[in-house]
């Protein structure tokens, strides 16, 4: 298996939008190839719109004697650098999923994505951007290489010294399996609550987000859910803990057995019904507070002292 780590310029986010530059290097026996570089612009149909040109600077004139895209996608894909061929090139890419509405239709290939595969290995990061990742690991970054950022060939090569520290934890069979799965966030990065965990949005709001709102982004819905189910989860723990707690106090058998069948209803609309988990440990607790009520001696009554 060979990784390669890619990058493309577009003059946009949309799919609508043109690729203007793309990158790539290859990973050959768990170093990085310096060698396999490559890079080059690419011709759109349209003038690039400004705001494009702010955040990468390319510009018309850069990209007027390039190839179309219809040609230039075959330098992203080649294999002539490769020491062996027939084997597997698996490419990455940080956040995937823009590099793939522009190469899915054209190649068959599994990926890596570090943005999603970085978030699952290092969930505390201060932010899982690139470049974020690279100073707060410590990347081995050759600033020349590196530089400058939003631009094919650097970002290429950081994606390309992540997947290799990745490598360091989880095989690339992991990599490629985590890639394929909803991204797993623990804080916000958007709206009131940016920077903050899960957990502090109030429950108002998360009914608002995930019922009301009219657009919602399908990785922050898969994990708003899951703050939804943990919270269930927790208020469901409160609740047996709240009813193993009441067969403790229950003082006579009788006394255990009309608390039981009080809180039956209240079982059932919880889903502690026979068969679960749940259910099994308060038949359990119950069960054993009857062994200990039924083993405890009678009561005793003092005479009044009057004789017989």
């Amino acid at each position: 298996m060979y990784i390669r780590p890619c990058d493309i310029e577009t003059s946009g986010k949309e799919p609508t939008d043109e690729v203007l530059e793309i990158g790539r290097y290859d990973i050959i026996d768990g170093n990085l190839d310096l060698a396999s570089g490559h890079r080059e612009f690419v011709r759109p149909a349209r003038p690039i719109p400004p705001s494009a040109s702010a955040i990468h600077h390319i510009t018309d004139d850069d990209v007027a004697e390039s190839l179309p895209w219809a040609e230039a996608w075959r330098g992203l894909v080649n294999n002539h650098n490769l020491p062996m061929a027939g084997v597997e090139v698996v490419y990455a890419a940080h956040f995937a999923r823009f590099e793939r509405q522009w190469l899915d239709p054209l190649i068959k290939a599994r990926w890596i994505d570090t943005w999603r595969c970085a978030l699952k290995q290092w969930p505390g990061l201060e932010s899982h951007s690139l470049q974020s990742i690279r100073y707060e690991l410590g990347l081995p970054a050759d600033p020349v290489l590196a530089f400058p950022p939003h631009r094919a060939l650097p970002d290429a090569y950081v994606c390309g010294l992540l997947v290799i520290e990745l490598l360091k934890h989880q095989s690339a069979e992991t990599l490629i399996a985590w890639s394929s799965e909803p991204p797993f966030f623990t804080k916000f990065d958007f709206g009131k609550f940016s920077g903050k965990p899960l957990s502090a949005a109030d429950d108002g709001w998360l009914d608002w987000y995930l019922n009301k709102a009219t657009e919602t982004n399908p990785d922050w819905r898969h994990n708003l859910l899951l703050e939804v189910e943990r919270r269930a989860a927790v208020k469901r723990q409160a609740r047996i803990k709240k009813w193993v707690d009441g067969v403790a106090l229950a003082a006579t058998v009788r006394d255990l057995e009309n608390w039981w069948h009080g809180e039956a209803e209240a079982f059932a609309a919880a889903g502690i019904i026979p068969g679960t988990e749940e259910y099994a440990s308060l038949v359990s607790a119950a069960a054993a507070r009857k062994v200990v009520l039924l083993a405890a001696p009678g009561p005793v009554f003092e005479t009044s002292g009057a004789p017989a």
